[in-house]
């Protein structure tokens, strides 16, 4: 099975530019195949010509490696940045789809990628998820808080005030033939 997966990450539709992702073990060599590059730095924007695999010029691209495990999906990363419309951001694609290295990431992928290998939690991937769908500015406020992580939190702090009752109700039942101070059942 393939394990490196591609897409186009902006909308696909008229625009100065496109930006089309890559992650997964064989993102960097696929980077270094299309560019012709002996290497890229991490984190850094490299203007790169882009080729197809009969050494065809496609474009001019922006190409910014994320190594593993610093980035959005903890995989390595590639994304190029080229020059908008349709037919580029679709040859860069078919370009990378080529090398048979990988596939089309199926939607969501790269945020499931990111909660399996503990990037993010399950209420962020959820909002993500419905970041990409909603329709207005309230739905958004609503939806930040989720993507800070106050959910989460307060999810964490219900889970050990449980804990801790369910401590004191086990004692209670352990011990119930004994006299436990009275501060302990008042606190059940």
């Amino acid at each position: 099975m393939i394990d490196t997966i591609c897409a186009i990450a902006t909308a696909i539709t008229k625009g100065s530019i496109s930006i089309i992702r890559i992650s997964g073990s064989e993102a960097y060599s696929i980077a270094l195949e299309l560019t012709k590059k002996s290497s890229f730095t991490p984190r850094m924007a490299t203007l790169s010509k882009v080729y197809d695999l009969n050494d065809s010029l496609i474009d001019e691209a922006l190409v910014i490696y994320f190594k593993a495990p610093v980035s959005f999906t903890g995989e390595d990363i590639v994304e190029f940045q080229c020059h908008g419309g349709l037919v580029v951001a679709n040859t860069i694609l078919e370009a990378i789809l080529n090398t048979k290295k990988v596939r089309i990431a199926d939607p969501g992928e790269f945020s499931k990628r990111a909660f399996l290998n503990g990037k993010m939690d399950l209420s962020k991937a959820e909002a993500i998820s419905k970041l990409i769908e909603i329709k207005s500015k309230d739905a958004l406020h609503l939806l930040s808080r989720h993507l800070k992580g106050d959910l989460k939190l307060f999810c964490d702090e219900l889970r050990e005030e449980l804990i801790i009752v369910l401590a004191f109700i086990e004692v209670s039942i352990d011990y119930a033939e004994e006299d436990l101070p009275e501060d302990t059942l008042s606190q059940i």
